[in-house]
């Protein structure tokens, strides 16, 4: 299904260039380029992605390792056929947790011998990652080096600066709790783990303290710095010039000290007693905080976030509302545009017809990742992203899947519906309709607070267990108010997807609910709808059992739903919801003097079952 043909990027002479820098800095037998930037952020701006600048390869995920007399390239089965077009005859493609396929440092403890050495830039390491590294070179006798200077950008002519795109206040009309109020909660957090000061580096987790947002990451309303907090003082490091007055007005009057991004490097080296690290610190901040005062853990800012207070609740369920019209009337348009004679509609054509209705929206900033827009095969790629020239004609014969989200000032929005442009075989039917009573399982689960999401994965599985098939990806994520769209800690997940740093499902956390199938050269299917989590009146007064509220306001497709195989419970769902939709949608329509040919296709989609 993968048609896309590039010219390859020549690197013979970057890695020529490349390896004279490895033997001038201490005669480095081996290098390691990561995919990461200095917070570990999902997302990067283009100074940070030198994998691809040394490599070639664009993919979002992988690891390139740059020995003297090889090259090699670690990325997942998503990204196999891409990484192949686009590296050159340099470079060798491992195919990461394929049967075979050693790690980096499994290869690399194979391959060196003792007293080598393997060098990488610790800012582009995470702590764990680091020690694990160490811990294994280490124990055949090869010493893995930090290297200050990154070789990457030694050798990149003309690289990227770091984004000067300004920080902007995000309202406490939007945020629901100052500053103010933040650190005096994580001040006594870290009184409680008995700890001197924090480093924060998930620009997330700073964004959301600060009440600041930027425009540093595509699809990440976020900004580049670190932040140190202790009892006493707060220190923000970020590049003054992105600060205006008014901002930095609303900092000094927080009690909270500006200073040089790069700071942070050297001022870690001079705190004092217990200083909490969260798990995306970089490598290079841990060497610098002295080895008996460090504390290493999930970072508390990230649990806080994840609770959404009664404002930022009330920003998701209305840009939900908002949301959900555009997606329905994107689908309207959809429907009707595949059918007329001698029109034809791409992928990405439909990808820049949603977001154009999105952004018409109240509220809009962007979008909130890339529109997964797939017709037909191409849905069974789960992190599918069509591009001109290679992408496919959305087939108004075929299943048309569309994962979208937006940004806006009140919330962070990330939704899937599948539909099918005409009528759907009675298979296709039996699996959606399994999928959509997976989704439903799981918004009616009732549970004890405090229970992790490994625990409800399953509901999500089952109908599809029931005849023997699965999907190949996490159930659910936690996702952010005006922040990222993937947030931890919480999540509904299970398997090799399951994290020790997880927390349990509280009441104001708002997470994915997203069971799919996929058959590859076929088709895909997914259902996704945010839910925020409720109280219900069952269980004792200090601990009310917990259940799911479905925020996202959009229709199920009902020509791909066969009714015979759900259970009353489950239609009872679908139709309760399918009225809400109605009736906050079809509101917003009438609100908007949209027209009413899109009400009566809304009414429609809406009938019960």
């Amino acid at each position: 299904w993968y048609q896309r043909r590039v010219r390859a990027k020549k690197t013979g002479e970057l890695l020529r260039r490349f390896r004279t820098l490895m033997s001038s800095y201490g005669q480095l037998s081996a290098y390691i380029v990561p995919s990461d930037d200095a917070h570990m952020s999902e997302y990067v701006c283009e100074k940070f992605m030198r994998r691809a600048f040394v490599s070639g390869f664009t993919g979002s995920a992988g690891t390139a390792v740059v020995l003297k007399e090889k090259a090699l390239l670690w990325t997942d089965g998503r990204y196999f056929l891409q990484a192949e077009e686009q590296m050159d005859e340099n470079w060798t493609l491992m195919k990461a947790y394929m049967p075979g396929t050693p790690t980096e440092e499994e290869y690399l403890c194979s391959k060196l011998s003792p007293g080598e050495k393997v060098g990488l830039d610790p800012k582009t390491c995470s702590i764990t990652r680091f020690k694990k590294l160490r811990k294994e070179l280490g124990g055949v006798g090869i010493e893995l080096v930090p290297v200050q200077d990154n070789l990457v950008d030694l050798i990149w002519d003309n690289a990227p600066a770091l984004p000067e795109a300004p920080v902007f206040l995000h309202s406490v009309d939007y945020a629901g709790q100052a500053v103010a109020s933040k650190l005096e909660q994580l001040r006594k957090n870290l009184k409680d783990k008995m700890c001197s000061s924090i480093v924060l580096s998930a620009l997330d987790d700073i964004a959301w303290l600060y009440n600041l947002r930027g425009n540093d990451v595509n699809y990440n309303p976020v900004f580049y710095s670190f932040a140190i907090v202790d009892k006493d003082s707060s220190v923000l490091y970020v590049d003054e010039k992105k600060l205006s007055s008014d901002v930095k007005d609303f900092l000094s009057q927080a009690c909270t000290t500006v200073k040089p991004y790069d700071d942070a490097y050297s001022d870690v080296k001079h705190l004092q007693g217990r200083v909490f690290l969260p798990l995306s610190t970089n490598a290079a901040i841990f060497e610098g905080v002295d080895e008996s005062n460090r504390v290493i853990g999930q970072s508390p800012v990230q649990e806080f976030k994840a609770v959404k207070n009664a404002v930022e609740l009330k920003g998701m369920r209305d840009c939900h509302v908002r949301d959900g019209a555009a997606l329905t009337e994107y689908l309207h348009w959809l429907q009707a545009e595949v059918h007329k004679p001698g029109i034809v509609i791409d992928e990405v054509d439909g990808a820049d017809k949603a977001e154009e209705i999105r952004s018409k929206h109240d509220k809009f900033v962007s979008l909130s990742f890339d529109t997964i827009s797939s017709s037909g095969a191409n849905g069974a790629v789960i992190h599918y992203k069509p591009e001109k020239g290679s992408c496919l004609q959305i087939d108004k014969d075929d299943i048309y899947l569309c994962d979208s989200g937006a940004q806006f000032l009140d919330g962070t929005t990330d939704v899937t519906r599948t539909v099918h442009l005409n009528t759907a075989t009675d298979y296709q039917k039996d699996c959606f309709t399994r999928v959509l009573m997976g989704h439903i399982d799981l918004a009616l689960a009732v549970f004890p607070p405090g229970t992790k999401g490994t625990c409800l994965d399953c509901l999500a599985r089952r109908p599809l267990w029931d005849i023997g098939k699965n999907y190949e990806h996490g159930t659910g994520h936690g996702v952010g108010s005006f922040l990222n769209v993937h947030e931890g800690p919480c999540r509904i997940a299970a398997g090799k997807r399951m994290s020790k740093y997880e927390i349990g499902l509280n009441k104001g956390m708002i997470l994915s609910n997203e069971p799919g199938y996929y058959e590859g050269g076929k088709f895909g299917m997914r259902i996704e709808s945010l839910v925020e989590v409720v109280e219900t009146s069952m269980g004792p007064e200090n601990g009310k059992y917990l259940t799911f509220k479905t925020i996202t306001m959009a229709p199920i497709d009902r020509k791909l739903i066969e009714p015979k195989l759900m259970s009353a419970p489950q239609l009872d769902w679908l139709n309760k919801y399918h009225l809400e939709v109605r009736e906050k949608v079809g509101g917003l329509f009438k609100e908007l003097g949209k027209s009413q040919d899109l009400i009566d296709w809304l009414h429609e989609a809406t009938e019960p079952l």
